[in-house]
C-alpha cells in the first residue's frame, strides 16, 4: 500500500514506497526552516529560498489572488522554480 506524505513546500507526496521518493522527502524535511509564508502570512515549514507555501505558489501560479496583500510582496525568491 503506497503511503502518501504532505508538506508545506511541495504538497503531497505520493508513492513513498520508492526509495528516491523517501529520500527526497527526508531531505527536504531536514532542510526546511520555519518561516511566515508572504502569501497567507502562516508560520510553515518551507526551504530557506521560498517565499511561499505549497498552496500559495499553486495560486500564484493560477493566478488568484493570495489571503493577504498588505503590499509587501516585493516577488523576489517566489519559491516557484
Amino acid at each position: 500500500m503506497a503511503r502518501s506524505y504532505y508538506d508545506d513546500n511541495f504538497g503531497h507526496y505520493d508513492d513513498m514506497d520508492d526509495p528516491d521518493n523517501v529520500e527526497f522527502y527526508r531531505e527536504t524535511q531536514r532542510t526546511n526552516v520555519r518561516k511566515k509564508c508572504q502569501g497567507c502570512k502562516r508560520m510553515v515549514s518551507i526551504q530557506p529560498r521560498y517565499a511561499y507555501c505549497n498552496s500559495c505558489a499553486d495560486k500564484r501560479e493560477r493566478g488568484d489572488d493570495l489571503y493577504c496583500d498588505d503590499g509587501d510582496d516585493q516577488g523576489e525568491n517566489d519559491g516557484e522554480e
